[in-house]
């Protein structure tokens, strides 16, 4: 990269009308602003971020903010398209053929990093893809993580994000590392924030000295594992694509000195080095004079206090833009937001419509001081559990207990509970099962249509609430009494009904007379035919019988969905879609 001075006097004379915009989020980064704080949150694990301090300090801070997930890429699924992950048609095609049509499932699609990608038709409803028709650049740099199928030549795996719309992924990581990952080439590399700067200004500079506007997802492989710190002694030239010619050139501070100053500590170290790419940045932005036009979302891409868990300690994230035009320095936002928003809020600050449905709203008029009079259902999803914000109550919908990290689950008394609200006002930390006192029978059945309409895929239920939208910028977060509930005594993946009720009986499959008689996902996939599962296409928003495929051949079949709905000729066998090509 150029110079900062170099850069900045070749650029002087441009200036972009904007809207641009850089969505900066990191893996697994710890909550950092003291603001509304998620609860049992112990306090920042690090000296002072001051380029994180910096877009809150010029921005607003949101102090409800979601994850639509608790887990990386169902997450970020979300960010990239605006629409919950469990609407992916890879992971409703996955669950289909694993689970067909037992009771258990419900009809959920779930929702996993195994089952999350970008895949056919997907590919085709991202915010990148809406942007780059309206004539934007669109960069993608640092970690992907949303297709299946490993790649190993790099330029293999550049060709797989531009299918989702980019056009200039640069830095990329397409999964998660492990010790001792190796490049086509045999270069052992790792965590390398100053290639991903370098490269993702270079391409910002690009679009600028051509006028173009930018649309930029810059995503941190760090501070997740492996160990960022001990990556910093790995070659600098060292990344993925292979062994660069010469080490990148950033405004970065060197990785000695980023390492002396978290006092060799890892978890500090990994964190500073986070936020010296984001300065570097920010730097880089205001030398090609565009800082005052770009839109900065600062998030997390789920909780850490409870990560995997749709608990507030999985679910809350840190969330702060800088944006001139509308955010006022040092403002906060109470209202409920997702991370399934920023794309419609994107949308409605560039003034574009994407083809497609998009589940978000926009946050916009929130930034300009107007929160809106209602608030909409934000749903968070991991595996078949599912739990819903909105006004002062969350409400879980488990189907099967999420039992990865047990030491989180210990801190909740009820979370085996198949059905859980909460009053976040007076008890923020999640301790008191209101689902078990027959007072709030009404709020439960109330929630729990907010729950079904999700399920359905009904989006224009699910976006007629009418609950106040209660501000809680003075909520009591983690100070209730902690009852007894049900403990952590098995592996047990099985949720318990409430006491003192029967338990409910297995769903009886509704039978018409053949699976185009129903009309909703959730009908569908819980009836049968012929001895098999009905399946829905969310395309064509029709249930068929897998008995009415016609025998094609297979070889024929260009995406994965066609593929594992065809039938082999002269066989019962379902053809199946491996290394991106259809086969028998």
């Amino acid at each position: 990269m150029l110079s900062k001075m170099l850069v900045a006097s070749l650029f002087a004379a441009v200036s972009s009308t904007g809207p641009n915009f850089m969505i900066f989020m990191a893996d697994d980064q710890q909550f950092y602003f003291d603001e509304s704080p998620p609860p049992k949150y112990s306090g920042r694990v690090v000296p002072e971020l001051t380029g994180m301090k910096r877009v809150r300090d010029e921005g607003a801070v949101f102090l409800r903010a979601y994850a639509s997930s608790v887990m990386c890429a169902p997450s970020r699924f979300s960010v990239l398209t605006g629409r919950y992950a469990s609407r992916g048609d890879y992971a409703i095609d996955l669950t289909q053929r694993q689970h067909g049509n037992d009771p258990v499932w419900d009809g959920r699609a779930a929702v996993s990093v195994p089952s999350t990608k970008l895949e056919d038709d997907d590919q085709h409803r991202t915010t990148a893809r809406t942007l780059q028709d309206a004539g934007y650049r669109t960069i993608m740099s640092g970690k992907w993580h949303l297709n299946g199928d490993w790649e190993k030549d790099y330029p293999g795996i550049v060709s797989r994000v531009k299918e989702s719309g980019f056009t200039d992924p640069v830095a990329v990581y397409y999964e998660n590392m492990f010790e001792g990952n190796q490049a086509a080439d045999g270069t052992v590399y790792g965590h390398n924030l100053e290639w991903m700067v370098e490269s993702s200004l270079d391409a910002v500079q690009d679009a600028v000295g051509k006028s173009e506007k930018f649309y930029l997802y810059f995503a941190p492989t760090a501070p997740h594992s492996p160990s960022p710190y001990d990556d910093m002694f790995l070659d600098e030239r060292a990344t993925p694509s292979g062994l660069l010619p010469r080490a990148p050139v950033t405004t970065m501070k060197s990785r000695a000195a980023i390492r002396a100053a978290g006092n060799d500590d890892p978890d500090i170290v990994s964190h500073l080095w986070v936020d010296e790419a984001l300065i570097a940045m920010i730097d880089g932005l205001e030398s090609l004079e565009v800082l005052s036009t770009t839109m900065i979302i600062l998030c997390m891409d789920h909780g850490m206090g409870a990560k995997s868990q749709i608990y507030e300690g999985g679910a809350r994230i840190l969330q702060a833009v800088r944006y001139p035009p509308l955010a006022v320095p040092g403002s906060v936002v109470s209202s409920v937001v997702s991370n399934v928003d920023i794309s419609a809020t994107i949308a409605d600050v560039a003034g574009v419509t994407p083809s497609y449905t998009v589940e978000g709203r926009s946050w916009k008029s929130d930034l300009q001081g107007v929160p809106s009079a209602t608030t909409v259902p934000k749903f968070i999803e991991l595996g078949m559990d599912r739990a819903v914000v909105a006004g002062r109550y969350k409400f879980f919908s488990l189907g099967v207990v999420n039992t990865k990290d047990k030491a989180a689950l210990g801190t909740y008394p009820y979370y085996n509970d198949c059905i859980q609200l909460y009053d976040l006002v007076t008890d923020g930390a999640e301790q008191i099962n209101l689902a078990r006192e027959a007072s709030y029978s009404e709020v439960v059945a109330q929630y729990q249509s907010y729950i079904t309409c999700h399920d359905d895929d009904i989006d224009a239920a699910c976006r007629l609430s009418e609950i106040d939208n209660i501000q809680l910028a003075v909520a009591n977060f983690g100070n209730s009494e902690t009852q007894t509930g049900s403990k952590i005594t098995s592996e047990s993946e099985t949720c318990t009904p409430l006491p003192n009720s029967p338990p409910s009986p297995p769903p009886t499959p509704p039978q018409p007379s053949t699976c185009s008689d129903f009309t909703t996902r959730r009908e569908c996939t819980a009836a049968s035919c012929s001895g098999s599962a009905c399946e829905w296409d969310r395309g064509t928003g029709t249930c068929s019988c897998p008995d009415d495929n016609v025998p094609v051949d297979c070889t024929a079949l260009t995406t994965r969905r066609s593929c594992i709905a065809a039938t082999c000729p002269g066989t019962s066998a379902l053809c199946v879609w491996s290394n991106r090509a259809c086969s028998c």
